[in-house]
């Protein structure tokens, strides 16, 4: 007989009795709180939402190659399937692509076991799956915005209302993990630069996020018992659209700056410049992309009141600029880390560097946005802007899950696909931000309206047809690293060592993939890039013994 004590308990177990057997399989998958697991199903599910908003994305796109008509789609078929595209877009593919990542990453890179709440953030994703798919299927059934159906919208509301939830439940797991679970001897200013960027970006996501969940609680109240005040289901969009506009947009990018800050110096063969300017920059990137103000600005109809420049445009233009020169600041830091280093053209660098160029269009954009005197707001050139942000901080994820992957799969994702995607993703993004971006400055808005009194109306559509093959070949691009993804998922984990990239973090000081509990042994943390300290001690030393 055997006996197994526990406090206040004791089991007594027959001496032929087995302990029983782990799960494996989907059991495992599913009843998994292991941070990697959970990760890696944020991942892959983010990335077959991307196929879907992208696919809506150029329907979108082509339809608006003939002004005059709706070849393809209805109008309200229209209008439906745009903020389709939007949502989707953002709350079914950015944000959960960057909470995926860090709930794997994070723990890694601050020497963590795991991460904070474990089982909420895997209960996290599947309520994002379940809710994500309802979403999906009110827009199918004629809901959504625009919606015909009242069944359809009220379960539009109440999906979207669980995804922010289950998002917001992600974001404060891992906020946790780098505030509460790092190893010793890991200081925040030691923290790496993607973790760091989470901190921000979840703060700022949890201070944001519940406003818009509470705003959507006033539309089910509004469409349910008819009151209208907010404008129906036709008002809906008016009042959740000011997440897709500057400053709140540049918010969803900030973990796509530590994520190309972490990749710069690992290929650059040499420490990040200046790494705590750059956390620095950050989060001034971070402050000025709180924008719920910016909502006041949003009236039911889409139009603007006539505020004095105080309360309404000079915020705007010193987010604008606030924002701009934190950028600015961190593309030279970056530059000169290469400068400094011996670079190696991987794709995840490529991809990185890409990423950056992009979120630089969006900011760069917006300062125009926030001029006053250009009158671009309700314009195509808004859209264009948050084109070229979300698509910079796509593509910064998709070089996270690249550069990654060995902790993701245990398998690199081939070099080719990486390569490629990258000069796809970098034009056709500047194709559609360029094209909506000119189109806007000859006042095309952004629905479909009255366009017959608009000047070079064969520009506008000539534009815009341009514009929608750009977004086929962004999708392309998004293609290429998802099959990419794929194929190293699929790899059984081989002989690819710990660390083949070299890397400078935590995260590279274990085994590819981790194991349960992530690490056997820590190197001695004294600065921001332990293994890479680790790495070139040994050198050193091995170097004064051959001497």
């Amino acid at each position: 007989m055997t006996v197994t004590e526990a406090p206040g308990v004791v089991v007594e177990t027959a001496a032929d009795e087995t302990e029983p057997t782990a799960p494996s399989g989907l059991a495992a998958l599913v009843g998994s709180g292991d941070p990697r697991s959970v990760g890696k199903l944020f991942v892959g599910t983010s990335l077959l939402f991307l196929l879907v908003s992208g696919v809506t994305g150029v329907l979108v796109g082509f339809e608006q190659a003939d002004t005059s008509s709706f070849d393809i789609l209805s109008q309200d078929t229209y209008n439906q399937v745009f903020t389709l595209h939007a949502i989707a877009g953002l709350f079914l593919v950015v944000l959960p692509l960057l909470l995926g990542l860090a709930t794997a990453v994070v723990p890694l890179q601050i020497g963590a076991s795991t991460v904070a709440f474990p089982r909420s953030s895997a209960a996290a994703y599947w309520v994002f799956l379940v809710s994500g798919g309802v979403l999906l299927a009110s827009f199918a059934v004629n809901g959504g915005p625009y919606g015909g159906d009242s069944e359809g919208v009220r379960l539009f509301v109440v999906s979207l209302i669980a995804v922010i939830g289950a998002l917001c439940v992600a974001t404060v797991s891992v906020v946790t993990t780098v505030i509460a679970l790092r190893t010793p001897g890991m200081s925040l200013r030691r923290v790496p630069l993607f973790s760091w960027s989470m901190l921000i970006a979840g703060s700022v996501w949890l201070l944001t996020l519940p406003i818009l969940a509470g705003i959507l609680v006033l539309v089910y109240v509004d469409v349910t018992y008819g009151q209208q005040f907010l404008g129906g289901a036709d008002g809906i969009y008016s009042h959740i659209r000011w997440v897709f506009w500057q400053p709140t947009v540049y918010a969803f990018a900030i973990p796509a700056l530590g994520i190309i800050g972490d990749i710069v110096p690992v290929f650059a063969q040499t420490r990040h410049k200046r790494h705590m300017a750059a956390k620095v920059l950050i989060g001034v990137f971070g402050a000025v992309s709180f924008g719920a103000w910016a909502q006041l600005g949003v009236v039911v109809g889409g139009a603007t009141p006539d505020p004095t420049p105080w309360t309404f445009e000079a915020p705007w233009i010193a987010a604008s600029v606030l924002a701009l020169v934190a950028l600015l600041g961190l593309l030279g830091l970056w530059a000169g880390t290469l400068a400094s280093g011996r670079p190696r053209p991987a794709s995840p660098l490529l991809l990185a560097l890409i990423a950056g160029t992009l979120v630089l269009v969006g900011v760069a954009a917006g300062f125009g946005t926030s001029l006053k005197s250009l009158e671009v707001d309700f314009t195509t050139w808004m859209t264009g802007q948050a084109y070229a942000v979300l698509i910079g901080a796509v593509a910064a994820g998709l070089a996270g899950v690249v550069f990654w992957s060995p902790k993701l799969y245990g398998a690199l994702v081939p070099e080719g696909a990486g390569r490629l995607a990258a000069p796809l993703l970098l034009l056709g993004t500047v194709v559609v931000a360029v094209s909506y971006g000119v189109a806007g400055l000859l006042d095309q808005p952004q629905f479909p309206g009255d366009v017959s009194q608009l000047d070079d109306l064969d520009t506008i559509e000539t534009l815009n047809l341009v514009a929608a093959i750009g977004g086929v070949v962004v999708v392309l691009g998004g293609l290429l690293v998802i099959l990419g993804v794929l194929q190293a998922g699929l790899t059984r984990p081989g002989s690819l060592g710990d660390d083949p990239w070299d890397g400078h973090t935590l995260e590279w000081a274990t085994s590819s993939p981790p194991p349960i509990g992530n690490f056997a042994g820590l190197p001695e943390i004294s600065s921001e890039a332990p293994v890479y300290d680790a790495r070139h001690r040994a050198a050193l030393a091995d170097t004064e013994t051959f001497d």
